[in-house]
Parts: structure tokens; sequence; C-alpha cells
């Protein structure tokens, strides 16, 4: 009997396990999904509302939570040093067409973006560009500690934040996700144009990207 009850004790258990695995979500049959050759996922999903108007976002599989302790806020910085490129201005291009960009960094991926009414093609060709193109000095780094320093100690000032930040770190201690994303003051003064290129080296290639497009555009 006792036998008996473990056993169907055990089946209980492993059926609830099983039941509590995470499910794919189902993809709109509107969505053009596919793959091309260099590895590269994208999601294409034509809306005519508003006309002439579209979203772009590429998204790379790397966040905070891949971070080792002396490496604190390096995908965050990484995002921050991608719009610096050789020989375009990647954010003046972008303004020219009437594009706006932006960025952010969380704890699993690292994402940028772009809206527009026009010129699609040639804004989807310099976002690729750009995050494929990595472009960094000494010089600079050490420009950008300045800047997301300020950006870290607004943080600290926001109650929202440190709320946030405080139960993270008080739910969580021995998980990477008690730091915060941006890192601290302390380590992205340590952070080299050597580790952002390797971070870049490591996880900005086209089979760790999907490519997200909503918007007045063919799939």
């Amino acid at each position: 009997m006792k036998k008996l009850i473990l056993s169907t004790l055990v089946l209980v258990l492993s059926l609830v396990a099983i039941a509590q695995q995470p499910q794919p979500l189902p993809i709109d049959s509107a969505v053009r999904v596919g793959k091309l050759e260099n590895g590269l996922t994208y999601y294409i999903r034509h809306n005519e509302y508003p006309k002439q108007r579209a979203e772009f976002h590429i998204a790379q599989a790397v966040g905070a939570i891949l971070e080792e302790d002396h490496q604190n806020g390096l995908a965050h910085f990484l995002e921050h040093k991608m719009f610096d490129m050789p020989d375009e201005d990647a954010n003046a291009l972008f303004a020219g067409w009437g594009a706006s960009v932006n960025a952010f960094t969380s704890y699993t991926m690292t994402a940028y973006h772009f809206s527009c009414t026009e010129h699609f093609e040639d804004a989807l060709s310099l976002l690729l560009r750009m995050v494929m193109t990595p472009y960094f000095t000494e010089e600079s780094v050490a420009k950008e500690q300045g800047i997301i320093a300020q950006e870290i100690l607004m943080y600290e000032d926001s109650a929202d934040s440190r709320v946030g930040e405080d139960l993270f770190r008080t739910m969580f201690p021995l998980h990477p996700v008690h730091v915060p994303i941006a890192g601290t003051v302390e380590s992205i003064s340590h952070i080299t144009a050597q580790m952002l290129y390797a971070c870049h080296s490591a996880f900005y290639r086209p089979s760790n990207m999907v490519l997200c497009v909503v918007g007045d555009v063919d799939p």
C-alpha cells in the first residue's frame, strides 16, 4: 500500500512538473516568420494603420544576466557604444531620414529599434550595419564611463528604481539579477575597449539575433 501511494505521488508530481513547463506562445498567422542563411530569424507583421509607418527592432540574446562579477554593466555599456561607427554618424543619418532610434538592455536581451514613415530600407540597412560594426577606442570608452555613471546616479536618485533594485537584491542575493542592469559606478570604471570587443564577438552574430518588423510594409 505504501509503495502504491508513493508511486502515485511520484506520478502526480511528475505530471504537475510537466504541466508547469513553459509552453511556446502561438504565432499569429499574419506574421511572416523565417530564417536567413546566416542564421538571422525574422518576424514581419503587416499593419496598415497608421499608414506609411513601421517599427523595426533587432534584438540580441545577451543581457546583464550573463555577466560575471567583473563584467557588471558590460551589456548595457556595449549598447551605448554600438551607436559609434568608424565612418558614419548613425544618429545623424537616422535623424535625416526622420527616424526615431533608441535601444535598451534587459537582463536577458539587448535591443535596438527605430520607427519611421519613409526610407525604411535605408534605415534598416544602417541599423544592421550598426549592430555588426564594433568600433571602440579607450578615449571614447572613458568618456562613456562618465555618461553612464551619471545615468546610474540618476537611477539611484529615483524611488521607483531604488525599490526595484533593493527588492531584487533582497530576493535573489546569489543570482545575477541582484546587480542593476547598468552595473555600478565602480564596476563600469573597469570596462575597457577590449572587453567590449570580446562581448560583441561572443554574442553579436546573426544566429543570436531576431529582427521584428511591424507596420505598413510588404512582408
